[in-house]
């Protein structure tokens, strides 16, 4: 099936021309992904389906909640929806996956067993600082010899910081590292450290940024929480989810209903955050993972055009990505007029 031409169709997919995006906009029942190369639109279909939605299902703006991985795309897509609608930009509920799920534990909180309070939010400093007590603390003997004369070190600090977010990011728990460190002796003090990092936070009523995304994905195994934000929040809409860690792919999960309206838009060739532990097979499984109402796989949209990526630029990009090949990737896509060339170069770098 396409929009605005004629091509094969293929099984849950449309390719959609531009002259197809008002008719592919207008369509929204059920889940469906988004999937778009370079320049191709998908933050602004997104932001245009969004304001058909407004402006066509008889609702407040409030009751569309558009997620995103980083703040600035979130304040891109508040700002495109704003501008369409001609509102105030602070009434467009746009939020960072990470700000939307302390907005839920502020909300909500109390339906978590383990707290009596919401703990204070740590920011990335103290989070290192905690980090370093802790280490500073730490019996030598329990660490492999090459990390032993680093515990004091702010170097260590830092890595040993990042690797307990990237854990709590991707729901990874003390035993649960603690199955992995078995086949890496270099982890082996890792799953005692972030059990121990785990008690400071509880003993201090703190709560890192890793651990908001975690208890958010709890609360919401809460059906009474689950069905309170569902009724609030009718339509999702969720951009660049190519970069979306575990935790927030959970949470979207947690907010979904497959009789309500989900879109979400990404492109695995735009991943730029597999080092914050996002994983490139994100897009690729989506629809298995939200299936509509009936149990069928979500539908995907391709974006066929770029609209501001020249032929030169697109093929160097094939160049560098090895000729393509990536899961869930949008295929060839129509390049934007331009002129000049582009030059590609592969550099030995030695260790």
């Amino acid at each position: 099936m396409r929009y605005g031409g004629a091509v094969p169709e293929t099984a849950q997919e449309t390719r959609v021309d531009p002259d197809g995006w008002e008719a592919a906009i207008a369509v929204t029942d059920g889940p469906q992904l988004v999937v778009a190369g370079p320049g191709a639109g998908k933050t602004e279909f997104l932001a245009r389906r969004a304001v058909h939605l407004i402006q066509t299902a008889g609702l407040g703006p409030e009751q569309v909640l558009l997620l995103s991985f980083s703040r600035r795309s979130a304040a891109d897509l508040r700002s495109r929806v704003a501008a369409r609608l001609g509102r105030s930009y602070t009434t467009i509920p746009a939020h960072t996956f990470h700000s939307f799920a302390f907005r839920l534990l502020e909300a909500h909180g109390d339906g978590l067993s383990h707290w009596d309070r919401l703990p204070a939010l740590l920011t990335g400093p103290e989070q290192v600082a905690l980090v370093a007590d802790l280490l500073a603390a730490e019996d030598p003997k329990d660490w492999p010899l090459p990390f032993r004369g680093l515990l004091p070190t702010s170097t260590l600090a830092g890595e040993v910081a990042d690797f307990v977010l990237r854990c709590q990011e991707n729901l990874i728990t003390p035993a649960t590292l603690a199955e992995r460190a078995r086949e890496r002796s270099d982890w082996r003090a890792l799953p005692a450290f972030l059990r121990r990092y785990r008690a400071a936070l509880a003993a201090r009523g703190r709560i890192d940024y890793g651990t908001v995304q975690a208890a958010a994905v709890e609360l919401l195994d809460h059906p009474a929480v689950a069905d309170a934000v569902a009724t609030q929040y009718r339509y999702l809409l969720a951009d660049e989810y190519q970069d979306t860690t575990l935790a927030q792919a959970r949470l979207l999960h947690g907010l979904y209903r497959p009789q309500r309206n989900l879109t979400v838009a990404g492109d695995p060739y735009q991943s730029i955050y597999s080092f914050r532990g996002t994983a490139l097979t994100n897009v690729a499984e989506f629809p298995t993972a939200f299936p509509d109402a009936t149990g069928r796989p979500a539908r995907r949209l391709v974006l066929t055009t770029s609209f501001r990526v020249p032929a030169q630029i697109l093929a160097a990009a094939v160049r560098v990505t090895a000729g393509g090949g990536l899961p869930g990737e949008a295929g060839p896509v129509v390049p934007a007029p331009g002129r000049g060339s582009v030059e590609t170069y592969a550099f030995d770098q030695q260790t």
